[in-house]
C-alpha cells in the first residue's frame, strides 16, 4: 500500500487551509493523501442524497488545487471510532486533524475527537490551528530524554530544513530545593550579614544547577548530529506551564511533542503536558508516539 497521510475533515473554514497544509506535507513526504469526512448519522441526507453530497465535498478538495495524489473516503458515525478504524486499515505515516478557535464548542471538539485520537492511535497526529497572527519561523521542542526524545530530534530536524527553520530545544526540569541555608534565613536565626551572605551562597548553587543542567541538555543534543539551526534552553518549574510560557513568547511556527506509551503513567502525563498544550498553545503541534 502507498504510504498515505489521513486527513478527516468537516465543513468549516479551516478545512480548506487543512486541504493545502495537507498537499504540502504529502509533496514533501512523497506521500499521498486520505481525506476522510465523517457523516452524522443523524443528518437528515438520505441516501439517495449521497452521491449529491459526495460529489459536493470532492469539488470543494478539487478547488483548492491539490497537487498531489489523494482519495476522498466517506464513512457514517461517530467521527473519532471512524478516524481509528481508518488509521487501523490505511497505516498512515501521519494524522493531521483541524482545531478550530479556542470557544467552548472547540474544546468539546477536542475533547469528543482529537483527545481520544491522541490517547487510542498509534500514529504521530498533527493539530493544526489557522491563526490569523503572525509567527516565528521557529520550531519549539521541548524533550524528555526519553529513547522517544531521539526520534523526536531527527523530525524536527527534518521538519527545520525543509522550512529553514530554527529550532528551540527546551527541557523543563523541576524547581531545585537548597532546603539548609534557606530554612535558617526563613526562621530567623541567621543575623543580617549571616543571611547576605547565605543568599548569596544560594544564587551560587542555583547557578552551578543551571549551568549543570544546560551542560547536561546541550551535550545531549549534540549527541543527535543535528543539521539545522538550533538552541537549547533550561527552565525550572511545572512542563506544561514552562512550555506554554515559552510559546508565547517566542510565537513559534510549529511545536513538536512525544507522547509516551498508552499506560496509566502514559495517559497521566497525556493530561497533564500535552492535553493542556494542544487545547492552550496557540500555534501548530505535532505529536508523535512512541512504541508500545
Amino acid at each position: 500500500m502507498d504510504k498515505t497521510l489521513l486527513v478527516p475533515l468537516d465543513n468549516t473554514e479551516v478545512s480548506e487551509k487543512m486541504i493545502r497544509e495537507a498537499d504540502a506535507w504529502a509533496a514533501h513526504l512523497g506521500s499521498r493523501v486520505s481525506f476522510l469526512h465523517v457523516i452524522n448519522p443523524n443528518y437528515s441526507w438520505g441516501e439517495e442524497k449521497k452521491p449529491l453530497f459526495e460529489e459536493r465535498f470532492e469539488k470543494a478538495i478539487h478547488s483548492c488545487e491539490v497537487k498531489s495524489k489523494y482519495e476522498v473516503l466517506f464513512r457514517v458515525g461517530k467521527p473519532y471510532p471512524k478516524i481509528l478504524e481508518m488509521e487501523e486499515e490505511l497505516k498512515p505515516l501521519m494524522i493531521l486533524m483541524a482545531a478550530h478557535d479556542h470557544t467552548v464548542l472547540e474544546r468539546l471538539f477536542l475533547g469528543s475527537n482529537t483527545d481520544h485520537i491522541l490517547h487510542h492511535g498509534h500514529t504521530p497526529v498533527m493539530v493544526y490551528k489557522g491563526l490569523s497572527e503572525e509567527m516565528e519561523n521557529k520550531i519549539l521542542v521541548p524533550i524528555d530524554y526519553t529513547d522517544i526524545s531521539r526520534e523526536l530530534l531527527q523530525k524536527a530536524d527534518e521538519w527545520a530544513l525543509w522550512h529553514d527553520a530554527k529550532m528551540m530545544i527546551m527541557h523543563v526540569d523541576e524547581v531545585p530545593e537548597y532546603g539548609g541555608d534557606s530554612y535558617m534565613m526563613e526562621s530567623g536565626f541567621f543575623r543580617q550579614k549571616d543571611q547576605e551572605r547565605a543568599e548569596e551562597i544560594e544564587l551560587r548553587e542555583q547557578d552551578h544547577e543551571l549551568q549543570r543542567l544546560q551542560n547536561i541538555l546541550d551535550s545531549y543534543v549534540q549527541e543527535q548530529n543535528l543539521q539545522a539551526n538550533y538552541e537549547t534552553f533550561i527552565r525550572f518549574g511545572t512542563p506544561y506551564v514552562k512550555i506554554l510560557d515559552m510559546q508565547k513568547a517566542h510565537k513559534p511556527a510549529m511545536m513538536m511533542m512525544a507522547a509516551h506509551s498508552h499506560t496509566a503513567i502514559g495517559r497521566m502525563l497525556m493530561g497533564s503536558n500535552t492535553d493542556y498544550l494542544v487545547h492552550h498553545a496557540n500555534c501548530p503541534m505535532l505529536i508523535f508516539k512512541d512504541k508500545e
